[in-house]
């Protein structure tokens, strides 16, 4: 009787689990350091309204994104730790920032290599990195045709990218609409508090240019980055399905500490 009213239980579990489930993209993808081979894993999580993106080997991290609230959450799962910002929060700490730059600005020739190297990322987010994108050609890669880009920046190559059409995907381009927001609330509020964050490429998914194909053209099923002529990263995606997925998915795991950004400590570090 005992184990009848467990399986009992056990299935009522799954069964308002899967009432919790939302329909959904979940996009697989593998990452790797063409110099060290340190491989990535990396997970999306798409609703209509949220994002979710964890990494998984050394950049042990997670991003959380709620499209209709405008809260971008950044979790660092080795220390345990999240950090989270409402557009209030950012227009506060970036005016902040600019008002900690210019003083430091004064002083930027007598700081440490590595400190003159945060200031000149805070200053420049983007590197001043203009991507001219060109189409290539076609090519497959594993079932998907894909239409083949490449994106140079002062006549120097810095990326491949082989697109799938959604159509080719078999899934709506209204089904990354909750991507297309983060990566406009990236670059509108996040782009210069990001160098902040403790993460290395966990901000790469979402900080691409307007210029960029990916997203208008389709989804990049494979990605190749450059470096003064040489491949430094590839990734290539596993799998991208649609599904249900919990609401769960989205919230901050139980026992981790928030954390807030302290601007005078950045500098010192």
């Amino acid at each position: 009787m005992k184990a009848f009213q467990t399986i009992m239980t056990l299935a009522l579990l799954s069964l308002s689990q899967l009432a919790l489930a939302t329909e959904g993209v979940l996009i697989v993808s593998k990452s790797t350091n063409l110099s060290s081979q340190q491989i990535t894993t990396s997970k999306i999580y798409l609703t209509d309204s949220k994002l979710q993106i964890s990494n998984s080997g050394q950049d042990n991290s997670s991003m959380i994104f709620d499209a209709n609230k405008e809260v971008f959450t950044f979790i660092d799962n080795k220390k345990r730790e999240y950090y989270q910002f409402d557009k209030p929060t950012l227009v506060q700490l970036k005016e902040q920032l600019k008002m900690m730059v210019q003083v430091m600005k004064q002083f930027a020739s007598q700081m440490p290599e590595e400190q003159q190297k945060k200031l000149d990322m805070i200053l420049n987010p983007s590197n001043g990195a203009i991507i001219n994108y060109k189409e290539t050609g076609t090519g497959k890669v594993g079932n998907w045709n894909t239409k083949q880009f490449q994106g140079t920046n002062e006549n120097e190559k810095v990326l491949e990218l082989n697109i799938a059409s959604f159509e080719t995907l078999g899934i709506e381009a209204e089904k990354f609409n909750a991507m297309k927001q983060l990566i406009d609330f990236f670059t509108e509020n996040l782009q210069e508090v990001a160098t902040m964050l403790p993460t290395s490429q966990s901000m790469s998914a979402i900080s691409f240019d307007e210029n960029s194909p990916i997203l208008k053209e389709g989804f990049p099923v494979k990605t190749r980055t450059y470096a003064e002529g040489s491949s430094k990263s590839e990734t290539i995606i596993q799998s991208i399905t649609e599904t249900g997925i919990a609401e769960s998915q989205f919230s901050i795991p139980s026992g981790y500490a928030r954390k807030t950004i302290n601007m005078q400590q950045q500098f010192q570090k």
